[in-house]
């Protein structure tokens, strides 16, 4: 059933290679595991900013109100970039077992190679 659902499914974006119609359910599943694991990042990238924002309105401002309520801000956000880290951990798990299942061998294990 799943491979119905994602026979004709294309990624999202740009422009993509003509060999993707035709390429294993492993190597579609890198693809789209890569296009989360760029998104995440460029969201990450973009918290840290807004988080370094925060830091620098929480220690210039002079109201203690609106300093607790920046740190408040500042916890959400952190628990958020958290979160994002951990997905991308489990990202990176789950290219590397994309990986292991198209070609046998993982590309962190040189010795495998011989």
């Amino acid at each position: 059933m799943i491979k119905k659902l994602n026979k004709d499914r294309t990624l999202r974006g740009g422009m993509w290679p003509k060999w993707y119609k035709d390429s294993s359910e492993f190597t579609k599943i890198s693809l789209h595991v890569w296009d989360i694991y760029f998104m995440l990042r460029e969201l990450e990238s973009r918290l840290e900013f807004s988080a370094l924002r925060l830091k620098h309105a929480i220690r210039f401002h002079k109201s203690k109100q609106k300093r607790a309520e920046l740190r408040f801000q500042q916890r959400i956000l952190n628990e958020h970039l958290n979160q994002i880290n951990q997905l991308l951990e489990k990202n990176n798990d789950l290219r590397k077992w994309a990986f292991e299942k198209e070609h046998g061998v993982s590309y962190f294990d040189f010795d495998s190679c011989d």
